[in-house]
């Protein structure tokens, strides 16, 4: 066979489709574009997603966009219960859970989870272990490593939050309350001194028991002597006189001088004259 005699295959290779040929053609008058409007004109489409100018559906459905964290490090859960079917001494890696069934794929990072407990010694060498679980398979005798490096931070969170979980403040809380207390204690003495410093009467009590009168020389600020009349005051009167036997000396002198006047005056020229 010669290369000029090679032909494609019975029906792979098709006329391209004649327009504008008349209708026996079967696209005839409008050539397939319809009755006109934008996409019947030659030229330029519409852009990729237009709608003919309504809000298009990537903006009518904002909730379906995001963030994704390109970083985010996806781990395969393994239960601490899920172990207990090694047996003592066996080794826990990526592979024997792979194995196990335990999960889909060696290549991924694999977590073990502390949900559940453990009797059998394991040394189980993993990606990532939750503190918990690593404290439960160090307590049932075997090892626990992490083939990742952890941040500190995150272990002191994780502390933090079991310490809370078995109602043990924190060492910060603690001095916190501790620093509180102090200051209580500082506030209640300094109430204590300021006591102390008014004589033994707290801030802002009054003498209330004792009267007033005591302290304006047996009188009660505001009162007057009604008992005692005017004429006391001045000193020349006594108690119980009115307030016209007040003047009597006055009047008594008045009287006399009315009288004296009344009186014939005694002859002065025969004494006088000698006559």
């Amino acid at each position: 066979m010669q290369a000029h005699e090679l032909k494609p295959a019975r029906g792979s290779k098709q006329n391209r489709k004649r327009i504008g040929r008349g209708n026996a053609a079967g696209t005839g008058t409008y050539s397939g574009r319809g009755l006109g409007g934008q996409k019947s004109r030659s030229g330029r489409k519409p852009r990729r997603h237009f709608e003919g100018g309504q809000t298009r559906l990537m903006r009518r459905l904002p909730r379906r966009r995001g963030f994704v964290n390109r970083f985010r490090i996806e781990y395969q859960p393994v239960n601490l219960r899920d172990l207990e079917r090694f047996e003592d001494g066996a080794d826990v890696t990526n592979e024997t859970l792979k194995e196990a069934g335990l999960i889909d794929s060696a290549r991924k990072p694999v977590k073990i989870l502390a949900s559940g407990e453990i009797t059998h010694k394991l040394n189980v060498r993993v990606e990532r272990l939750s503190l918990t679980a690593k404290e439960k398979i160090e307590a049932a005798g075997g090892t626990a490593e992490e083939t990742t490096e952890r941040k500190v931070r995150s272990e002191r969170r994780g502390a933090a939050k079991r310490k809370r979980r078995k109602g043990k403040p924190a060492e910060g809380a603690a001095d916190d309350e501790k620093k509180d207390d102090g200051k209580a204690k500082g506030k209640k003495d300094d109430g204590k001194a300021k006591a102390e410093k008014g004589e033994g009467k707290p801030k802002g009590q009054k003498d209330e028991g004792k009267p007033k009168a005591e302290k304006g020389e047996g009188k009660p600020k505001g009162q007057k002597d009604e008992g005692k009349p005017k004429a006391e005051k001045g000193g020349a009167e006594t108690e119980g006189k009115p307030k016209a036997e007040k003047g009597g000396a006055q009047t008594e002198g008045k009287a006399d001088d009315a009288a004296a006047a009344d009186k014939p005056e005694p002859d002065k020229d025969s004494e006088g004259d000698g006559v």
